[in-house]
């Protein structure tokens, strides 16, 4: 025993942004964790790689490695930076997973978009997209850009070279990255921000001019667009000055050898986001109900599920509240083609692509496919999903009304999966060896601290000894494995358990 409690626990570093809040890494070694392999990209400020865990070699990973003498100084930014990924849960925005630090380098694991950038994916056809599936991109990163207006973020940045895609195949998911230069702004709007940051060409005049809000990220939107439709932006210049006059005075052009086969809808929209004038502009919410989204090109078609979404929901039952960060830690495992169908139907249900499902939405979808749901139960599923995820506030919305009951994105996944087929013994020894930091085969308070400081998050001592007393009928204040399965208790973990035990007999007879 005395060896065990002779290992050195890692401490849990905070991190401050220029707003003050506040964001916690783990100073575990990653690389006891994490095998790491090749070179994705080189910035400025390091390099991304990519990257499985040891546990768990089924999924991969991007981590951020940035080297703490290139940011000394600006610590407060790249704080930002994770605290404004840490807010985020859309399925076309770039998931944040867990940030680290060592005494050299700081490491941010995050989603690993296989399909590369969009900018990539154009060169390689040689030719411009197709205006379906130009519509398919933009109607899903506009959505994106509803949700984090409406959590009070602005992007800033909003250009191709920031659409990845989560697959190689030419329908995948694209996701909305690097929120370097994302910030707060005054949603009553009494405040502008005067920073002027962004990429040249994508810039709207108010940003040149030093005084703008989120609407930015529409006109970049509608740059972005009408490049993609016709392979050129529309505005240029000679130099950096002359491109910046032309952006705030020269009329927009559809040349009609290059647009007579772009729709008429496509047009119009680009021309209510290409506004020079803010306030006629289109908000990213009114650019999704514009009728171009209306339009059907060419129908993808999708992944078959047995189960009904009524099926799925019904199927969730809550649990300890240690099974809900343990069902995020295992959703972040999963690979895309394992969350692939769940996205869709996510997104079938999301009709105002807002990046979560109201009552309404789900009542529709339910009427939809004829599942017996009344409103006060499907309140009721709403209300279990929900309450799961009440004990931490979200900083960006404490000066805002309460919010109405939605379900968001990752909750919905947590909810939907079906563990009888993903809780396999391996991957339950997984999820169990990703909380056993010290690998002496049981978790505490102080595993679960950590856990949490990898996800730059906190939670209090209370909460967590209530988490742990919920699961642990010895009241030793450890979660042994088998109480560790007791806890994920779904059909088939028994018989894991039985199996388990037949092969230490097994073992000992020998």
């Amino acid at each position: 025993m005395g060896c065990f409690e002779s290992k050195k626990r890692n401490r849990i570093v905070a991190m401050q942004t220029m707003n003050k809040d506040q964001v916690f890494t783990s100073t575990a070694d990653i690389h006891q964790l994490y095998n790491f392999g090749k070179v994705l990209g080189v910035g400025s400020f390091g390099k991304v790689l990519l990257a499985k865990m040891k546990q768990n070699s089924e999924k991969q990973y991007a981590i951020k490695v940035i080297d703490k003498r290139r940011v000394k100084g600006k610590e407060a930014l790249l704080a930002n930076e994770i605290f404004v990924l840490q807010q985020l849960d859309h399925p076309n925005i770039i998931k944040f997973y867990e940030v680290y630090q060592s005494p050299l380098y700081f490491y941010i694991c995050m989603d690993y978009c296989q399909g590369g950038e969009l900018v990539e994916r154009i060169a390689k056809q040689q030719s411009t997209l197709s205006e379906g599936q130009v519509q398919t991109i933009i109607q899903k990163i506009c959505s994106a850009i509803v949700y984090i207006h409406d959590l009070g973020l602005v992007h800033r940045d909003i250009k191709p070279e920031n659409i990845m895609f989560s697959e190689k195949d030419v329908y995948s998911e694209p996701k909305l990255i690097d929120f370097g230069l994302a910030n707060k702004y005054d949603t009553t709007h009494i405040k502008r921000l005067k920073t002027f940051v962004g990429t040249p060409l994508y810039l709207p005049p108010e940003v040149i001019d030093g005084e703008y809000d989120e609407k930015c990220d529409v006109w970049s939107l509608g740059v972005m667009l009408f490049s993609l439709l016709c392979g050129y932006p529309p505005f240029y210049g000679k130099n950096r000055a002359q491109l910046y006059e032309n952006i705030k005075t020269q009329t927009l052009i559809f040349d009609r050898r290059h647009w007579r086969n772009i729709s008429e809808q496509a047009k119009d929209l680009i021309q209510k986001m290409l506004m020079k004038t803010p306030k006629k502009r289109l908000s990213a919410r009114e650019c999704l109900k514009h009728p171009w989204f209306e339009i059907q090109f060419q129908n993808i078609k999708t992944h078959e599920d047995n189960r009904t979404i009524y099926q799925m929901l019904k199927m969730f039952r809550g649990g300890a509240k240690f099974k809900k960060e343990v069902t995020k830690v295992l959703i972040n495992q999963m690979n895309e083609k394992e969350l692939h169908h769940l996205k869709q139907v996510f997104q079938k249900i999301d009709v105002d692509n807002s990046g979560t499902i109201t009552i309404e939405e789900l009542r529709e979808a339910l009427q939809q496919e004829g599942s017996p749901a009344s409103l006060e139960e499907i309140e009721q599923i709403i209300q279990t999903i929900v309450l799961e995820d009440d004990e931490e506030n979200n900083n960006l919305e404490m000066d805002k009304e309460p919010s109405p009951l939605v379900i968001k994105y990752t909750d919905f996944l947590a909810a939907c999966i079906d563990e009888r087929k993903v809780l396999t013994r391996e991957k339950l020894w997984s999820l169990f060896k990703y909380f056993d930091t010290l690998d002496v085969n049981y978790i505490t308070k102080e595993d679960i601290k950590e856990a949490l400081a990898r996800h730059g998050r906190q939670m209090s001592d209370e909460k967590i000894d209530q988490m742990i007393y919920e699961i642990d009928p010895n009241h030793d204040n450890k979660i042994s494995f088998d109480e560790f399965i007791q806890m994920m208790g779904v059909a088939g973990i028994e018989q894991t358990m039985n199996i388990r035990d037949e092969v230490k007999e097994v073992e000992i007879q020998s």
